[in-house]
């Protein structure tokens, strides 16, 4: 995760100071907590939480980088709910917020057509599908890094299995 990749999961934009990151956390995780948003709170709060603490402590380049990027602002927060909201209607997958990132694992190969719809990508390597904000750039000059070191990095553990409405029919 950047700098502009967790101001736009948290909404943020401008000049900002400690107190408008406290703000915008305190609005996202009263907006999204498991409680109020019991389908995909814990998934969106993933997202939430890594966003503040890499904010957090990376305060003092926040400024610098900001003034740089103003017009990449955009709202990541509601992109995600709308992603995990259409992940979460398909039967027999399973999907993580790992970071910014949603992995998408399970029986997907019937809902292929509807996750690059939904904008996903096919990660060969790991042989699961992704989703991730349009302005990630990789910062790990090109190292294959496998789910359980990603995990590790962002301090995520555990996915969740899609309640699954929709199924597919088979062409059988």
């Amino acid at each position: 995760m950047n700098i502009q990749e967790a101001l736009n999961v948290l909404g943020l934009s401008g000049e900002i100071s400690e107190k408008d990151i406290k703000a915008a956390y305190k609005k996202l995780a009263l907006k999204y907590h498991p409680d109020r948003h019991p389908e995909l709170g814990v998934e969106l709060m993933k997202a939430v939480n890594a966003a503040f603490d890499f904010l957090i402590h990376n305060l003092e380049k926040i400024n610098m980088c900001q003034s740089e990027n103003e017009n990449s602002r955009y709202n990541y927060c509601e992109e995600l709910e709308r992603v995990l909201s259409q992940l979460n209607s398909l039967a027999g997958i399973v999907f993580e917020v790992i970071g910014n990132w949603v992995w998408v694992s399970g029986d997907t190969r019937m809902h292929k057509d509807i996750l690059k719809e939904i904008g996903c990508k096919w990660a060969s390597k790991k042989k699961q599908w992704f989703y991730r904000p349009d302005e990630h750039k990789s910062r790990w000059n090109n190292r294959e890094h496998s789910i359980e070191e990603i995990r590790e990095m962002y301090g995520t553990q555990g996915s969740r299995k899609a309640r699954g409405y929709y199924q597919v029919e088979s062409r059988i």
